[in-house]
């Protein structure tokens, strides 16, 4: 559950979302489908579109966001056929019902169930489509970073248990029920084993436990995020992991936040 959530936020505070909402409603508004466009003005079309697209967005994200913690898909692309199935059968009936309820004398604006889904899988095939583009795009660029000078360090034990293509530079650790996801340059994997264990073969990248449920390596942090009693640390556009109140200590002393009564608004909330 709390992996769930943790998806969800990272999810929530990335701009892919909110700009995929805006193109999307106002690409529906323009176009009118089912007739809309000739029954109902522009601004009634943007509203209606929009407000749909908004409900749509929230049920895609939480979606995904099951898909990958509760199932543990990886492949992005799978990921993204499923959830648009999900959002065509949980989405289809209640939006042409509140389109007939809402405009009951509109006798242009109309459609059969299966072309209310066929439009909702289709929006939602799109908008995933542009999400695997982005974050793939987000990948190659990862992948593209100048490795550190020196010599090239082995890679650390708990990496060497994945699959080959799996295997590479270590980013983060998570907990997810009895297995831990393991995420490297190359994508996410998952580990049957104890997150305690899990800690113990993270040698010799360097990094440290932030969370019950959380390790990151120093390498890939690359910002430090704040919301209302919480502290996040962002290691790329798909991870956001909070730190707990136990091990802020830690980022202090890397220099990451500042030491508490040193000019800190917010208080850390508990783990």
């Amino acid at each position: 559950m709390f992996v769930f959530f943790d998806f969800l936020r990272a999810d929530l505070s990335r701009a892919v979302p909110y700009i995929a909402w805006a193109c999307t409603s106002l690409v529906l508004g323009v176009a009118g489908p089912f007739g809309s466009y000739a029954v109902l003005s522009f601004p009634e079309r943007l509203a209606f579109w929009g407000g749909a697209t908004a409900v749509g967005m929230l049920v895609g994200i939480s979606a995904r966001a099951f898909v990958r913690s509760s199932l543990g898909m990886q492949d992005m692309r799978a990921v993204t056929v499923l959830v648009a199935l999900i959002c065509a059968g949980l989405l289809s009936w209640p939006l042409r019902a509140l389109a007939l309820l809402l405009y009951p004398d509109k006798t242009g604006f109309s459609a059969s169930l299966a072309d209310t889904a066929l439009l909702v899988f289709s929006v939602s095939l799109t908008i995933g489509a542009f999400r695997v583009v982005v974050d793939l795009s987000a990948a190659q660029s990862l992948r593209a970073m100048p490795p550190a000078e020196g010599p090239v360090a082995p890679l650390p034990r708990v990496v060497q248990r994945l699959e080959p293509e799996m295997q590479g530079r270590l980013i983060a650790m998570t907990v997810r029920d009895h297995y831990v996801d393991i995420y490297t340059d190359k994508g996410r994997a998952s580990l049957l084993m104890r997150f305690a264990d899990a800690m113990e073969e993270t040698g010799p990248e360097p990094g440290d436990q932030i969370h019950r449920s959380h390790w990151v390596a120093w390498w890939a942090v690359k910002g430090v995020e704040r919301s209302p009693g919480k502290l996040w640390l962002r290691l790329c556009p798909e991870l956001r992991l909070p730190v707990s109140r136990t091990y802020r200590e830690r980022l202090v002393a890397r220099g990451l936040v500042e030491a508490p009564g040193t000019g800190e608004a917010e208080p850390l909330a508990a783990e």
